[in-house]
């Protein structure tokens, strides 16, 4: 067992006690605060309060908990590095391999109420700032905000008495989506209580409104695809059908509702090592790709057709399978409709096809960017403002693998820099402005 030592500070305490519970039954300390120690202690787990590890009571009326080096010092070490581990040994600092963490529902409060002082005070320092430097510390630290992970990791636990490094690298990608995505609703929230002129939330819009996911397609006329209304995965699927209906070489991964990764299976030679995600959508889910897919991190997997029903039912049993259907031919298709939930205005909007990746950045926030490798690989970057950064770094990540760039996609305006630099490596760009 290499998880020997978690710290859990939860508001949704959804399935808590039974994770700590196997967590506890397998030997690992817990450590925990406040309301959420009651809960397990009550529950007869062995648990130990943040004050008993830092020697420092809860102050400011529980504003100050868990940021103390003793906490963060033993999440954030990095055991490659020799004067970390001398640090950890000089100040008597034990290492924290595993933290549970889901923040004050601040979303849900803001519903309720547009008084600033209990907003403020349903805004989480310490929770975001574990999540954070857990999500950084990956390689050392397993982060889980979600309750639906609990059983992954028990199950990783089991396996192997660890999890996995790929399995660290989804949950700490959560980890970073979760905290901004509330970062963004708080700045929205109190960008509009402050009465700012300023502020620039609606680049994050689709990460503030998680109603978008299950609204759009009602609102929406012309449907593409045909799906159940409680498919949860609504807009990631309908916009993946519409993509692999353009090229059906194409395999997508999406975290929620934003695409995170794509091959081209053809280009690929049917390699899908770098497809993640936690939902794909594939034109054809193969017995070969069922194979491949199996110990993914998709939870999700849609697809238009599958070569053996009874195959997938069994290999992919822990996973969802949403199989879509066109409702008009794909080469019928002219345009395509989205929307975007703004306040409770839905302003739809409909896009000439061109190509996949254009029909992706459609719903990916301003200034992203989708590079399109020689090896069949694409990588996705959404920049704060400016993308030529961002492009850069990819191509000194090129020039490293020796992996050549092939095209580039954007949904904002270029620059002569953009353009050059391009121009200069060969590569094509192509603008698609939302």
């Amino acid at each position: 067992m290499n998880i020997k030592r978690a710290l859990i500070s939860v508001s949704d305490k959804t399935g808590i006690v039974e994770f700590a519970t196997e967590l506890s039954k397998r030997g690992v300390e817990i450590i925990s605060t406040g309301g959420t120690a009651k809960l397990l202690s009550d529950a007869g787990i062995p648990v130990k309060q943040v004050s008993e590890v830092t020697g420092f009571p809860e102050i400011l009326g529980g504003r100050v908990k868990t940021l103390h080096p003793f906490i963060f010092g033993g999440i954030l070490a990095n055991f490659d590095e020799k004067s970390h581990v001398a640090d950890l040994k000089a100040h008597s600092i034990e290492p924290i391999d595993l933290v549970v963490v889901n923040l004050y529902p601040f979303e849900e409060v803001q519903k309720q109420t547009r008084d600033e002082d209990v907003l403020i005070e349903n805004i989480d320092i310490g929770g975001v700032a574990l999540l954070r430097a857990s999500a950084k510390n990956h390689r050392n630290v397993v982060v889980v905000c979600d309750p639906g992970d609990y059983k992954k990791v028990i199950n990783s636990l089991d396996f192997c008495g660890d999890v996995p490094l790929h399995d660290r690298r989804m949950f700490a990608l959560k980890a970073f989506y979760y905290t901004m995505k509330y970062d963004s609703t708080i700045h929205k929230v109190l960008s509009e209580l402050f009465a700012s002129e300023k502020y620039e939330h609606m680049t994050f819009e689709k990460f503030a409104n998680p109603q978008i996911n299950h609204e759009i397609l009602d609102k929406v006329d012309n449907k593409f695809i045909k799906l159940s209304k409680y498919t949860k995965q609504s807009l990631p699927i309908t916009v993946g059908a519409i993509a692999v209906a353009l090229n059906s070489n194409l395999i997508i991964g999406f975290n929620d509702s934003i695409p995170v990764s794509m091959v081209n299976l053809k280009d690929s030679g049917g390699r899908i090592c770098d497809l993640i995600g936690s939902t794909v959508v594939m034109k054809n889910l193969s017995n070969d790709m069922v194979r491949k897919i199996k110990e993914s991190t998709f939870t999700t997997i849609a697809c238009e057709e599958m070569e053996d029903e009874l195959y997938v039912s069994e290999m992919l049993s822990s996973k969802e399978i949403i199989k879509f259907s066109y409702q008009i031919s794909p080469s019928d298709l002219e345009t395509f409709h989205t929307a975007n939930l703004v306040e409770n205005i839905m302003i739809k909007e409909y896009h000439k096809l061109m190509n996949a990746p254009q029909v992706l950045l459609s719903i990916m926030p301003i200034n992203s960017l989708i590079v399109e490798k020689e090896d069949g690989f694409f990588k996705f970057e959404m920049s704060v403002s400016n993308p030529v950064d961002a492009f850069q770094r990819i191509l000194q990540e090129s020039e490293v693998s020796g992996i050549r760039i092939v095209n580039v996609y954007t949904n904002t305006k270029v620059d002569g820099l953009f353009r050059k630099i391009c121009e200069e490596s060969g590569i094509n760009i192509f603008v698609f402005e939302k």
